[in-house]
């Protein structure tokens, strides 16, 4: 029933009226942030998905890809102007996440509906140019920043959609097709396959983390990237990042007013820089604990993929007081979404309940996530260590310096995230 065609398209035509309804009530609604549905939909809203749970769902829901998707059977399928190259890969939504983070952690128009609006505009206009260019199945892979993204969290779900005609693969631009010749979560594929031919089924949670034939430079750049800039906005919540800051903000003194934007710009720079050069180093490390049977770049490929688990668990610790108390205003917003005063649905008197969740209940709520999230990092590691190298005494060598990696980091995630609630001298 999932995979029917009805459902899917009921989906899009929701997630489009909701696109038209933010840009209009952007440009068009009271433009105080908290009465403008916009700033919290936006920067509330896109991380309330469930890909890591449930499977790939932005694939279906995403609004720009599915009204380009109408104009094509509306006009006539056209075939992409250009050939992208190989080299390319994901570099176009690396670049973009790094600018959408910069937009959510840094610009000072963030919580401007009109602002904010226009920026979906132009990302409207950006993305329809791009599919145009080289066609919607590969930008909404390699260029859409929240596709990639829930791409990637998507391998860790129970789910996977299948197309058994492998015929179908042919037209497709990227290396969809697993071991067994099947097309493996592939929504392009899976949208021009007949509902004979397609399959929704059921697998091991994180099992899609062990595929990793079509990881390149550029998708472990990507992965990296999404853990660093969470956990970059975690740290900015520290007394240590303040004291930083501070002295920074003094030595920078002749930049008047770019000084604070300019810190944290670097900040968000730093951090991706700082874990893909750590990773790298144990990478280097891995390969020389199993003897130098594969090489660094190849070793640094096969395992990026799982840290997936653990950069899901702290996107959960980090963000699930955020959801849970700053989401309630969408009760609220959904009844007057311009800010004019209306009541719609009969909810535009609620008020968010900060108590809802306690201190301590956050607190082992991430320490519980994080955990697990390195247990599953670790089972996943060594899942691909026993089947990529030639002896199993390689293999278990190869896992120590990556076990020193997570356990490091899930220490660092730990601290930055007591931080807000401990208190110090």
């Amino acid at each position: 029933m999932l995979a029917a065609r009805p459902v899917r398209l009921v989906a899009r035509v929701v997630a489009v009226a909701t696109l038209l309804l933010l840009i209009a009530a952007g440009l068009a609604g009271d433009q105080s942030p908290t009465r403008n549905v916009v700033p919290t939909a936006v920067w509330v809203g896109r991380w309330v998905d469930l890909s890591a749970l449930v499977g790939n769902l932005w694939a279906v829901v995403n609004p720009w890809s599915a009204l380009f998707g109408w104009s094509e059977e509306w006009l006539g399928p056209r075939g992409p102007a250009f050939r992208c190259p190989a080299w390319l890969g994901m570099w176009p939504a690396v670049v973009l996440f790094l600018a959408s983070a910069w937009t959510e952690l840094v610009f000072t128009g963030r919580t401007s509906p009109t602002q904010l609006a226009l920026l979906i505009i132009a990302y409207s206009l950006l993305s329809w140019t791009a599919m145009t260019l080289v066609g919607r199945a590969l930008w909404q892979r390699q260029g859409d920043p929240l596709g990639a993204a829930f791409g990637v969290l998507a391998r860790f779900a129970p789910t996977e959609i299948r197309v058994t005609d492998p015929a179908i693969c042919g037209r497709c631009p990227r290396p969809c097709r697993g071991r067994d010749g099947a097309c493996l979560d592939c929504g392009d594929c899976f949208d021009r396959a007949a509902l004979s031919r397609r399959q929704w089924n059921l697998r091991l949670f994180a099992a899609g983390l062990q595929r990793t034939d079509d990881v390149s430079p550029s998708v472990l750049v990507f992965v990296l990237l999404v853990l660093s800039t969470v956990t970059y906005d975690g740290f900015t919540a520290t007394p240590a990042w303040s004291r930083l800051e501070g002295a920074l903000y003094g030595a920078l003194a002749p930049l008047g007013d770019l000084r604070l934007s300019l810190i944290e710009s670097l900040g968000l720079l730093a951090f991706p820089l700082l874990f893909v050069g750590v990773y790298l180093a144990f990478a280097r490390l891995t390969a020389w604990a199993a003897g130098d049977q594969l090489g660094t770049a190849t070793v640094a490929r096969l395992f990026v993929l799982s840290l997936v688990p653990i950069a899901i668990a702290y996107h959960l610790a980090h963000y699930f007081t955020y959801l849970l108390i700053q989401g309630q205003l969408l009760i609220r917003l959904v009844s007057d979404p311009f800010g004019f005063g209306w009541n719609l649905f009969g909810t535009a008197r609620s008020r968010p309940d900060i108590g809802i969740v306690g201190a301590r209940f956050v607190w082992y709520l991430a320490v519980a996530a994080i955990v697990l999230g390195h247990v599953i990092a670790v089972y996943v590691a060594h899942v691909v260590a026993l089947r990529e190298f030639r002896d199993r005494r390689a293999a278990l060598r190869s896992q120590l310096p990556i076990l020193v990696l997570m356990v490091g980091y899930t220490v660092v995630s730990l601290w930055i995230i007591a931080q807000p609630i401990v208190e110090n001298p």
